[in-house]
């Protein structure tokens, strides 16, 4: 797994560990996403575009923690993801990285990138997490 990723180590960790992929609640929570070096393409863009000024967010999608828990079990071979209660899963990966990364809603718009003629060139975190992702 790409150490740029700071969602997906503690889920993948767990699911190794227990077997099961779990997620906070029924995995509703959405976060946007973009693969690093579409990220590093908008950076470079926003410094040498002389129309670009101000404030850009960056996202090449986004997903639920339920699709990108079922594209880990997927990878993983492991059976459909389990809901996980808050308390649950604060006593496995703090009470801050529960409740406000892997329990809550992330999601932005890179509408004025895309102004900039920005297109993320990379594939989905799902397709990624299928295709890509190092599971050694």
């Amino acid at each position: 797994m790409r150490p740029e990723t700071v969602l997906l180590p503690p889920l993948v960790a767990q699911a190794r560990t227990s077997g099961v992929v779990r997620v906070v609640g029924p995995g509703l929570n959405r976060w946007s996403n973009v693969h690093v070096d579409d990220m590093a393409d908008l950076y470079a863009r926003a410094l040498t575009d002389p129309a670009a000024t101000g404030f850009y967010f960056v996202e090449g999608g986004d997903a639920s923690f339920g699709e990108i828990g079922a594209a880990i079990a997927g990878r993983l071979g492991l059976g459909p993801v389990q809901p996980w209660s808050l308390d649950e899963a604060a006593r496995a990966w703090g009470a801050g990285l529960a409740r406000f990364a892997l329990g809550s809603n992330s999601r932005v718009r890179a509408t004025r990138a895309r102004q900039l003629g920005w297109t993320p060139a990379h594939a989905s975190i799902t397709t990624w997490i299928r295709d890509g992702m190092t599971i050694g």
